[in-house]
C-alpha cells in the first residue's frame, strides 16, 4: 500500500534511501495507529524502523510532515480503488453500495489505515495540510456519487454530505471496532449484503 517498486535506473544510494523512506512510512503508520498520533515520537518511529535519528530529518521535517504525507497517500489509494468502481455500469443504488463496500472492505484489510485516518480526521480542523486533503477527498467522492445520490433522491447540492456518510460510517466502524476486536472477519457476502441495505438511505 505504501510501498513501490525500486526504478531500474535508481543508484545504489538512491535505492537505500527508497527503503528507509519506506520503512518510516511502514513503521509511522503502524505507530501511530497503534499508540496515537500525538503520543508517537518521532524516535520511536525511527527506533522500530532501525535508522538513526537523523535519517528521519533527512525525508520529512517533523512529524507533522510525515501524518500529511501518509493521509495523502493513503487516501490516494482509496481514491483510485473508488475510480474503479465507478468504471462499471452499475445502477444508482448499486454503485452508491459498491462505493461504500470499497471503503469498508479498505479498512477491513487495513485497520492500521482506520486508525491512523481516523486520528488524522480528528486533527483536520488544526492542521490546514492534513484538512485539504480531506476536503479534496470528499470532494472528489462527491462528484463521482452526486449523479446516483440525485437519482435516488438525494439533492445534489448536498453531495458532500452523502459523501461523508459513506466515508465515516466504514472508516468509523473500524475505527470504534479495532480496540475491541470487531469487524476484522465480516465476510464479504455479508458487507455486499449490508452495503446493498445502507445505500436505499438516500432515497428514504
Amino acid at each position: 500500500m505504501l510501498t513501490s517498486g525500486q526504478p531500474a535506473n535508481l543508484s545504489p544510494r538512491g535505492r537505500k534511501r527508497k527503503e528507509a523512506g519506506q520503512r518510516l512510512c511502514q513503521k509511522g503508520l503502524r505507530l501511530m495507529a497503534e499508540k496515537g498520533i500525538d503520543a508517537c515520537r518521532v524516535e520511536d518511529i525511527t527506533l522500530a524502523a532501525g535508522l538513526a535519528k537523523g535519517t528521519f530529518f533527512t525525508h520529512f521535517p517533523g512529524k507533522d510532515a510525515l501524518v500529511a504525507f501518509l493521509c495523502g497517500q493513503l487516501l490516494n489509494d482509496l481514491a483510485g480503488r473508488v475510480r474503479q468502481v465507478g468504471l462499471s455500469p452499475l445502477d444508482a443504488r448499486s454503485l452508491l453500495a459498491a462505493v461504500w463496500a470499497v471503503h469498508w472492505r479498505f479498512f477491513q484489510l487495513n485497520p492500521q489505515a482506520a486508525g491512523f485516518l481516523g486520528q488524522a480526521w480528528a486533527r483536520a480542523s488544526a492542521n490546514q495540510e492534513i484538512k485539504a486533503l480531506w476536503d479534496d477527498y470528499v470532494d472528489m467522492l462527491a462528484q463521482w456519487i452526486a449523479p446516483a445520490g440525485e437519482h435516488l433522491g438525494w439533492p445534489g447540492e448536498r453531495a458532500k454530505e452523502l459523501a461523508l456518510w459513506l466515508v465515516s460510517s466504514s472508516l468509523g466502524f473500524f475505527w470504534l471496532g479495532r480496540p475491541l476486536g470487531l469487524g476484522g472477519d465480516v465476510p464479504p457476502e455479508l458487507i455486499e449484503r449490508l452495503g446493498r441495505v445502507l445505500a436505499g438511505g438516500p432515497g428514504k
